[in-house]
């Protein structure tokens, strides 16, 4: 006879009842959230990235709320004034580039130069009148370069290594960029059958160096002039080679790109913090620094030098 007041329970049918009760007990706590935010005024959006010997393409769109999910509103209607160490030069006109999405860029009828101050106002006959300026640096010219060690074809794993001489201007607060990348002249089959090669480049390769690292080895370097102002400085790079024989030419590409502040800022705000989380939302930057008045975005200057080695 049994003693037991309740039947015996089999150990996969009390498993399945637990998870049902588990299941009902959170259901019935479950709530709705309303997000409440801030809304900002809509403001002019100002994108550009500029260097020198080539015309200045600014793109505008206005701000979004964060409930807003309409395409982006590119506009056409502005007035762009740009000025050159303060004298100013024209009002740039739009040219229009994607007549579907109003993608279009005001641009400018002459080229830059280096070691100048850019500035550009811009005025819109519904949003706030936004400007912004950047000092475009100078190009690096005659940096020694050595490459140590590279992968090839009796080691095609070997860790890559070189060095450069970077000489700093002691009169500016410098900043700059090394990126590691290669050109790789790959083949591929055309629409008649022939195979022929393309050209093709990857961009950044992970760098290593003591003296600047990097995030996460994700990210070319960016540093400052903060401990070797004014002087000449060696940098070791230490990058992962690459080496095939399915390419038919492999280059690499070593770029050192003097920067104005505001580049400098732009990317380095763009770096995901070092350790990573499961749920990196709470992680992105929020309030980041801009050069951009009354408006968002950023207005940014570059001046790149290539060393090209090559490999194979």
């Amino acid at each position: 006879m049994n003693k037991n007041i309740f039947p015996q329970i089999s150990k996969t049918k009390f498993s399945i009842f637990i998870s049902m009760m588990v299941i009902l007990v959170f259901a019935s706590c479950e709530k709705t959230i309303y997000l409440k935010f801030g809304e900002d005024n809509i403001k002019q959006v100002i994108l550009s990235n500029f260097t020198a010997k080539e015309y200045l393409k600014v793109n505008i769109s206005t701000s979004k709320q964060p409930d807003n999910f309409n395409p982006i509103d590119f506009l056409s209607d502005c007035k762009v004034d740009l000025y050159e160490d303060g004298i100013f030069r024209e009002t740039m006109p739009f040219i229009l580039k994607d007549t579907l999405s109003g993608l279009g860029y005001y641009t400018s009828t002459f080229k830059l130069t280096a070691d100048k101050t850019y500035k550009i106002i811009s005025t819109h006959p519904n949003l706030p009148t936004a400007e912004a300026s950047e000092y475009l640096p100078i190009r690096i010219d005659s940096v020694p370069f050595n490459l140590l060690q590279h992968a090839d074809s009796t080691n095609p794993s070997m860790l890559g290594k070189y060095t450069i001489r970077l000489k700093d201007n002691e009169l500016l607060k410098n900043y700059y960029y090394l990126s590691t990348s290669y050109i790789l002249l790959t083949p591929t089959v055309n629409d008649i059958g022939d195979t022929i090669y393309k050209s093709m480049r990857t961009w950044d390769l992970p760098n290593y160096n003591i003296d600047f690292p990097t995030n996460n080895h994700s990210n070319p370097s960016l540093f400052t002039d903060s401990t070797f102002s004014g002087q000449e400085k060696a940098i070791t790079v230490s990058f992962q080679s690459r080496y095939s024989n399915y390419y038919k030419e492999i280059s690499l590409v070593v770029e050192l790109s003097n920067l104005g502040k505001n580049f400098y800022d732009w990317r380095v705000q763009q770096i995901k913090p070092k350790t990573d989380y499961l749920n990196e939302g709470p992680m992105e930057r929020i309030n980041l620094k801009s050069n951009i008045i009354n408006g968002f975005g950023h207005f940014s200057a570059y001046n790149s030098s290539y060393i090209t080695i090559r490999i194979k």
